[in-house]
């Protein structure tokens, strides 16, 4: 089962390292209202309770590069549940330049809520490089099934090309 310490690694060093940092105060885990009557834990919540931050360390593509549509539904419904909380800012915080750049991208095209602010971070070189090897780890655990499927298609000939 793939290991997501390192995930959280990076998003305990954004929230007490980077975003103190950036913005002057401290941050913390936070569970909100929503407008909604619900609530939600955030990744960062700043101090006063102003900026709420939701942190995606996501790459824009898979290992056989293929766009990460299911971790753009995740940052769309992020984008959601900040919409639907009192704050002054709402921020998607990236780590990856890929997937910050096809954020931006969606925002150029009035694909997002202008309401919603993409700020990019760089991660300390040791979280980075066991970040991508569990991350690695996560996708070398999906691929022997992959494999098997192809295996056995090719051996069944369940394709319908001719032998």
């Amino acid at each position: 089962m793939a290991n997501s310490r390192y995930q959280l690694i990076v998003e305990e060093y954004l929230r007490t390292q980077y975003l103190p940092r950036y913005f002057g105060q401290d941050f913390r885990i936070a569970r909100l209202a929503l407008s909604s009557g619900g609530t939600f834990e955030f990744d960062a919540v700043s101090q006063d309770g102003e900026i709420v931050v939701c942190i995606s360390t996501s790459t824009g593509r898979t290992v056989s590069s293929k766009f990460v549509s299911g971790k753009m539904h995740k940052l769309r419904a992020d984008m959601l549940f900040l919409l639907m909380v009192q704050a002054r800012r709402r921020i998607i915080l990236f780590t990856e330049e890929d997937m910050y750049k096809i954020c931006l991208s969606e925002k150029e095209k009035g694909r997002v809520p202008p309401e919603i602010e993409f700020l990019r971070a760089e991660i300390p070189i040791e979280i980075d490089v066991a970040l991508k090897a569990a991350r690695k780890l996560a996708s070398d655990e999906v691929l022997p099934g992959q494999r098997l499927t192809a295996l056995l298609k090719l051996e069944n000939n369940t394709d319908g090309v001719a032998e």
